[in-house]
Protein backbone atom coordinates (compact mmCIF):
# COMPACT_ATOMS: atom_id res chain seq x y z
CA UNK A 1 0.00 0.00 0.00
CA UNK A 2 0.84 3.13 -0.56
CA UNK A 3 1.38 6.44 2.15
CA UNK A 4 2.43 9.90 2.12
CA UNK A 5 4.53 10.40 4.78
CA UNK A 6 7.80 12.59 5.89
CA UNK A 7 11.09 11.50 5.43
CA UNK A 8 13.55 13.25 8.00
CA UNK A 9 16.83 15.04 6.23
CA UNK A 10 19.00 17.56 6.88
CA UNK A 11 22.12 17.45 9.40
CA UNK A 12 22.38 16.59 12.98
CA UNK A 13 19.93 18.25 15.28
CA UNK A 14 18.88 20.32 12.59
CA UNK A 15 15.67 17.87 11.08
CA UNK A 16 14.54 19.27 7.63
CA UNK A 17 11.84 16.76 5.95
CA UNK A 18 10.46 15.80 2.79
CA UNK A 19 7.45 14.47 1.85
CA UNK A 20 7.24 11.21 -0.12
CA UNK A 21 5.08 9.05 -1.48
CA UNK A 22 6.50 5.50 -0.10
CA UNK A 23 5.64 1.90 -0.19
CA UNK A 24 4.08 1.51 3.90
CA UNK A 25 6.83 -1.54 4.38
CA UNK A 26 9.85 0.74 3.38
CA UNK A 27 11.79 1.83 6.23
CA UNK A 28 10.69 6.08 6.30
CA UNK A 29 13.75 6.81 5.31
CA UNK A 30 14.14 4.21 2.66
CA UNK A 31 13.43 3.99 -1.20
CA UNK A 32 10.46 6.22 -2.25
CA UNK A 33 8.73 6.45 -5.04
CA UNK A 34 8.08 10.11 -5.57
CA UNK A 35 8.80 13.50 -3.81
CA UNK A 36 6.06 15.40 -3.19
CA UNK A 37 7.60 18.51 -1.27
CA UNK A 38 9.70 19.50 1.53
CA UNK A 39 8.92 20.76 5.02
CA UNK A 40 11.36 22.76 7.18
CA UNK A 41 9.95 22.98 11.00
CA UNK A 42 12.24 25.45 12.17
CA UNK A 43 11.34 28.22 9.37
CA UNK A 44 7.94 26.52 8.94
CA UNK A 45 8.55 26.72 5.53
CA UNK A 46 6.29 24.28 3.23
CA UNK A 47 6.29 23.64 -0.46
CA UNK A 48 3.68 20.83 -1.79
CA UNK A 49 3.19 19.75 -5.47
CA UNK A 50 -0.37 19.91 -5.33
CA UNK A 51 -0.97 17.59 -8.71
CA UNK A 52 1.30 14.90 -7.52
CA UNK A 53 0.11 15.28 -4.11
CA UNK A 54 -3.94 15.21 -5.39
CA UNK A 55 -2.75 11.85 -8.06
CA UNK A 56 -1.45 9.75 -5.64
CA UNK A 57 -4.54 10.52 -2.82
CA UNK A 58 -6.71 10.05 -6.16
CA UNK A 59 -4.95 6.38 -6.15
CA UNK A 60 -5.58 5.50 -2.74
CA UNK A 61 -2.39 6.65 -0.60
CA UNK A 62 -2.77 6.94 2.70
CA UNK A 63 -1.66 10.36 4.19
CA UNK A 64 0.29 10.09 8.20
CA UNK A 65 -1.52 12.14 10.57
CA UNK A 66 1.40 14.94 10.02
CA UNK A 67 0.73 15.25 6.34
CA UNK A 68 -2.54 15.88 6.57
CA UNK A 69 -2.55 18.72 9.30
CA UNK A 70 0.28 20.28 6.38
CA UNK A 71 -2.15 19.47 3.84
CA UNK A 72 -4.52 21.27 5.40
CA UNK A 73 -2.59 24.57 6.34
CA UNK A 74 -1.95 24.63 2.93
CA UNK A 75 -5.59 24.23 1.88
CA UNK A 76 -4.83 21.31 -0.44
CA UNK A 77 -8.59 19.44 -1.22
CA UNK A 78 -8.00 16.12 0.68
CA UNK A 79 -10.73 13.13 0.06
CA UNK A 80 -13.88 12.25 1.98
CA UNK A 81 -11.82 8.85 3.34
CA UNK A 82 -9.25 11.31 4.52
CA UNK A 83 -9.75 11.55 8.64
CA UNK A 84 -7.31 12.81 10.55
CA UNK A 85 -6.84 10.07 13.73
CA UNK A 86 -7.18 11.20 17.05
CA UNK A 87 -6.34 9.38 20.49
CA UNK A 88 -9.64 7.63 22.22
CA UNK A 89 -10.04 9.11 25.84
CA UNK A 90 -9.21 6.88 28.40
CA UNK A 91 -12.05 4.86 30.14
CA UNK A 92 -13.05 5.24 33.34
CA UNK A 93 -13.91 1.81 35.57
CA UNK A 94 -17.51 1.67 35.91
CA UNK A 95 -17.27 0.65 40.10
CA UNK A 96 -15.50 3.87 40.68
CA UNK A 97 -17.78 6.16 38.09
CA UNK A 98 -20.75 4.83 39.80
CA UNK A 99 -19.32 5.29 43.29
CA UNK A 100 -18.22 9.14 42.03
CA UNK A 101 -22.04 9.84 41.29
CA UNK A 102 -23.58 8.07 44.45
CA UNK A 103 -23.48 11.02 46.83
CA UNK A 104 -24.38 10.80 50.48
CA UNK A 105 -27.32 12.78 51.53
CA UNK A 106 -27.29 14.21 55.02
CA UNK A 107 -30.31 14.74 56.93
CA UNK A 108 -30.67 18.55 56.68
CA UNK A 109 -30.87 17.56 52.47
CA UNK A 110 -32.86 14.91 52.68
CA UNK A 111 -35.58 16.93 55.01
CA UNK A 112 -35.03 19.53 51.98
CA UNK A 113 -35.99 16.98 49.56
CA UNK A 114 -39.10 16.01 51.26
CA UNK A 115 -40.13 19.65 51.64
CA UNK A 116 -39.46 19.50 55.78
CA UNK A 117 -37.70 21.38 57.88
CA UNK A 118 -34.46 20.17 59.00
CA UNK A 119 -34.66 18.89 62.54
CA UNK A 120 -31.72 20.78 64.57
CA UNK A 121 -29.66 19.14 66.21
CA UNK A 122 -27.70 20.66 69.42
CA UNK A 123 -24.29 18.94 69.23
CA UNK A 124 -22.41 16.03 68.34
CA UNK A 125 -23.49 13.69 71.36
CA UNK A 126 -27.36 14.15 69.84
CA UNK A 127 -26.23 12.73 66.34
CA UNK A 128 -24.59 9.73 66.87
CA UNK A 129 -27.48 8.56 69.02
CA UNK A 130 -30.15 9.91 66.46
CA UNK A 131 -27.71 7.56 63.75
CA UNK A 132 -27.31 4.76 66.24
CA UNK A 133 -31.38 4.75 66.77
CA UNK A 134 -32.16 4.75 62.45
CA UNK A 135 -30.17 2.06 62.88
CA UNK A 136 -31.99 0.05 64.95
CA UNK A 137 -35.37 1.07 64.06
CA UNK A 138 -34.50 -0.11 60.75
CA UNK A 139 -32.35 -3.61 61.65
CA UNK A 140 -29.16 -2.66 60.22
CA UNK A 141 -26.16 -2.15 62.27
CA UNK A 142 -24.59 1.12 62.42
CA UNK A 143 -21.40 2.47 61.19
CA UNK A 144 -18.66 1.16 63.47
CA UNK A 145 -17.05 4.22 63.96
CA UNK A 146 -20.55 6.12 64.78
CA UNK A 147 -21.21 3.23 67.67
CA UNK A 148 -17.51 3.24 68.25
CA UNK A 149 -17.92 7.78 69.00
CA UNK A 150 -20.86 6.93 70.84
CA UNK A 151 -19.49 4.63 73.43
CA UNK A 152 -16.32 6.92 74.11
CA UNK A 153 -18.75 10.00 74.17
CA UNK A 154 -20.74 7.94 76.73
CA UNK A 155 -17.73 6.89 79.16
CA UNK A 156 -16.65 10.48 78.85
CA UNK A 157 -19.52 11.59 80.59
Amino acid sequence: MLVIRLARTGRAKYPTYRIVAAESARAATGKFVAVLGHYNPHTKELVIKREEVQKHLGNGAQPSNTVVKLLQREKVELPAWVKLKTKEPKKVDAPAAEAAETEEVTADEAAADAGEEAPAIANEDERVAEVAEEAASENVTPDADATETAESEEGKA
